[in-house]
């Protein structure tokens, strides 16, 4: 029995590209025809998968032109972060369903517009928060959907980087509140089912790498939600121990929340105590199982499983508004009322 498939062109080679490809690749539902990408890598990706290879989209697109025939109906973009709105714009209006690391854009003028052109062009765009796919934060958010924790109070994430971003990345990143409490922010909106009212953010820096970048590599952001319910998010760059991620959320009946994924399940206990083996290095380890969600998900999107998009328009951009929002309250020191506008 023959199986539909979704035929994918990956944009990008580069570290999160390879996170995706080995998902792209391993993924019955998905026929990788393309790779993408102007360093040589991109070609010995195309070798390893058996599949066509481009420098650029617009060489891709020009081949399915002079060839008469679609070569692919969707494209996965993990290029870097500045070239994401116009190749994001480029495949739209080709009429491909477009998933796409985040950012796709820094300013709600960029996002909206990337957005309403998904919707006249009638293809799916989906951005890449892979934390909304992770079956562990999945667990809380349900607990306290479900009115598990009873009345909620407050809702905390911590992210803290493990290893430290190179200074190549951090140039090019957007900053610490955009690059990285973004996805904090996100889980913690999501778990709560609800936006910010006020938000208020301090941020200091450590490394001097970091500071003449004019950017923090610490940062804690408190929030307000209707109903009276905290939210707190709680980041920085650096974690010797390894990759810390933790979401907790605490009700007046209860309390729900994952702790941090050790490499094995192995412990040694003495009379020194108890010892386990280290976490997971980094987001690729971690978040395993989420990336190959983001991409089951965008399968469905394209093969019309569903029609509900799990992270949609509006998410990004209210998220966006909280993001500029956290970033002037850390400029000022001013608790500041997001404008959903």
């Amino acid at each position: 029995m023959s199986r539909v498939q979704v035929s994918i062109a990956l944009v990008g080679a580069g570290r999160i590209g390879q996170v995706h490809l080995v998902n792209l690749i391993s993924n019955p539902r998905v026929n990788l025809v393309a790779v993408i990408e102007p360093e040589e890598r991109g070609k010995a990706t195309a070798i390893q998968c058996g599949c066509k290879y481009f420098a650029t989209l617009d060489e891709a697109l020009e081949f399915e032109k002079t060839s008469g025939t679609p070569l692919f109906s969707a494209v996965v973009i993990c290029t870097p972060t500045y070239t994401h709105t116009d190749l994001i714009k480029l495949a739209l209006n080709a009429d491909k369903n477009v998933f796409c690391e985040k950012p796709i854009g820094h300013d709600c003028k960029t996002v909206d517009s990337v957005y309403d052109l998904a919707k006249e062009k009638g293809k799916w765009m989906l951005t890449g928060f892979q934390r909304r796919f992770d079956p562990h934060f999945a667990k809380v958010r349900n607990a306290v959907q479900s009115g598990q924790v009873g009345q909620l109070h407050k809702v905390k994430s911590i992210s803290r980087d493990n290893p430290v971003p190179s200074l190549e990345y951090l140039k090019i990143s957007g900053g610490i509140i955009h690059d990285c409490a973004s996805h904090d922010l996100d889980l913690v909106r999501w778990t709560i089912g609800k936006d910010p009212i006020k938000v208020y953010a301090v941020g200091v820096t450590h490394d001097p790498n970091i500071k003449a970048l004019d950017d923090y590599d610490s940062v804690d952001i408190s929030l307000i939600f209707p109903d009276n319910v905290l939210g707190s998010v709680d980041v920085t760059r650096k974690a010797v121990y390894g990759y810390d991620q933790r979401l907790e959320a605490v009700g007046d009946a209860g309390i729900a929340n994952t702790h941090n994924m050790p490499t094995t399940s192995f412990v040694l206990g003495t009379v020194g105590g108890f010892m386990h083996d280290p976490g997971m290095y980094t987001f690729n380890t971690r978040y395993r199982e989420a990336y190959a969600g983001e991409i089951e998900h965008f399968c469905d999107l394209c093969l019309g499983v569903t029609d509900q998009i799990a992270f949609s328009a509006t998410d990004l951009h209210n998220l966006t508004k909280i993001l500029d929002a956290c970033v002037e309250s850390a400029k000022t020191g001013q608790v500041v009322t997001v404008d959903y506008s």
